[in-house]
């Protein structure tokens, strides 16, 4: 089991929760992902001690896996990364290395493809708040390889294995990749309010227009201003595992932090019950849509 050490205890770096109430497999082809959930900050993670820890984790979707609590009611799979997205962020690709970071520029192992530096966003983020940086130190290669291999690694392995198991039992899988965006837009977009719910699918490439209107119908009908495509088309995991042509199918849903929390102090607002209410009946909805769609 990969796992990581914090506050002296060793965890798993990534869980995975079923109930497994239908028996031998789920009965209904649908995961959810939290890829930046993690609350657990790993002891070698290092950062800058002059950073307050509201600053360090504001780039975390907080709270976000227990919005959508109802799903082992519902029995339903759950994948969750126990790591904050600043030590690693698995919505990244592999080779999103910004090497000004490390020690010696030159020594990366691997590829070198790096997409959003000026932010402090690639899959080791530099930056929080787009002006914070997160070290007052240079980073080695081993340490950046270890996140890799007992983190990004384990979390798409347990991913695809759970998508595969669905789609050897079902003919098609389903995956709700599930997150949060600030209120918002950052400097470089103009601080722009953001919608309050935003579906991604790469534009229309990894998913079926179904399924995307049909989780998007959810929200609204229950009140929300709803987009699809409309701010984020979504990152690594959308591209790796949304097949349409081949019946798998994974969307990205963002909801915007101010419906249920205060994005500063990082403390729960009187709306969560509201909004953990709210996803709950819109997963209701959208695992009948599915249990349909798979058993005709």
């Amino acid at each position: 089991m990969s796992s990581i050490l914090v506050n002296g205890k060793t965890i798993p770096s990534v869980t995975v929760k079923k109930n497994n109430l239908s028996g031998q497999f789920q009965k209904t082809p649908l995961i959810l992902s939290f890829p930046h959930s993690g609350s657990n900050y790993p002891d070698d993670f290092d950062t800058n001690p002059e950073l307050t820890f509201e600053v360090l984790d504001f780039p975390g979707d907080k709270y976000v896996d227990e919005l959508y609590s109802k799903s082992l009611e519902l029995d339903l799979i759950s994948i969750h990364a126990n790591f904050p997205r600043t030590y690693i962020d698995v919505n990244r690709n592999q080779h999103n290395i910004d090497t000004s970071m490390l020690e010696k520029s030159t020594e990366w192992y691997g590829r070198v493809h790096p997409a959003g530096v000026e932010t402090g966003t690639t899959l080791f983020w530099s930056k929080t708040k787009e002006i914070y940086d997160i070290y007052s130190r240079k980073l080695n290669h081993d340490e950046l390889k270890h996140r890799l291999a007992s983190c990004f690694i384990p979390y798409h392995q347990k991913l695809n294995f759970e998508i595969h198991q669905l789609y050897q039992n079902h003919g098609c899988a389903y995956v709700l990749d599930c997150h949060s965006m600030t209120q918002f837009d950052g400097k470089k977009r103009g601080r722009k309010e953001r919608p309050q719910i935003d579906i991604g699918t790469r534009n229309g490439e990894s998913c079926s227009k179904e399924y995307s209107e049909c989780v998007a119908d959810c929200f609204s009908d229950l009140g929300y201003d709803v987009t699809i495509n409309g701010r984020f088309v979504g990152g690594e995991i959308i591209l790796r595992y949304g097949w349409p042509e081949i019946d798998q199918h994974i969307l990205q849903v963002e909801i915007r932090r101010d419906l249920y929390m205060n994005e500063e102090n990082r403390e729960k607002s009187d709306q969560f019950e509201k909004m953990q209410d709210d996803c709950g009946n819109a997963l209701i909805r959208i695992k009948e849509y599915i249990k349909t769609k798979s058993n005709n």
